[in-house]
């Protein structure tokens, strides 16, 4: 089976999304559905889930972790394939972002119009869970998200260029460790592989289909 991004480690599960059309005749204007969290180490179920609803100009997700380390902090990413037609067979995943030797496979980031970043952070409670919630709007370059491979490697630092209808959106929680104090805290929570307390590790996933 392919596998799908880890930021720079690998899944193991794809997932079929059910969309929903909205609006007068067959014309599609949003879309929502809900898919398993599920762990990178072994590729089982969580428990926890994650709903994204689209239009063409956004995308909004919703993920309610589950399994988590009580008291650590956490990060979601977004990881969009803005062109899922230009990936390698049989689906998007790892090997169209990169090469067998572990180096940024650009040809295909490039044609897959493949962007990473930032989406929100939250603490793990006692029961050890947590929520996030993101937004990301189409062509939105006001520098809002912390983009670790801007779409398709373009000039401008943007993740969503295509059609929210279109491209196929996978979530990812990076866990950092031990939450932190004051400032220190706060980037734990908003940047990449910052403040791992002692590592940082990419631990769950979610897959959805346009």
């Amino acid at each position: 089976m392919k596998r799908t991004l880890s930021i720079f480690s690998i899944s193991v599960l794809a997932v079929v999304m059910i969309a929903g059309a909205v609006g007068a005749g067959t014309q599609q204007t949003s879309a929502t559905d809900t898919e398993s969290v599920t762990r990178f180490s072994d590729g089982s179920d969580t428990g926890g889930q994650s709903t994204l609803t689209r239009t063409e100009d956004m995308v909004h997700v919703t993920v309610e972790a589950a399994r988590l380390r009580v008291g650590n902090a956490y990060t979601l990413w977004w990881v969009v394939f803005n062109d899922p037609s230009a990936c390698s067979a049989p689906g998007c995943g790892e090997d169209d972002i990169f090469n067998a030797d572990g180096s940024l496979n650009e040809a295909g980031v490039m044609a897959a119009g493949i962007a990473v970043g930032h989406a929100t952070g939250n603490l793990a409670r006692a029961d050890r869970t947590t929520e996030f919630g993101g937004r990301l709007m189409r062509n939105d370059a006001s520098g809002a998200h912390q983009i670790v491979i801007p779409a398709g490697l373009g000039a401008e630092n943007v993740l969503l260029t295509a059609s929210g209808l279109d491209a196929e959106v996978h979530v990812v929680v990076q866990n950092h460790g031990e939450a932190r104090r004051g400032f220190r805290l706060l980037r734990q929570l908003t940047r990449f592989q910052v403040g791992c307390n002692p590592n940082c590790k990419d631990v769950q996933f979610a897959v959805h289909l346009p």
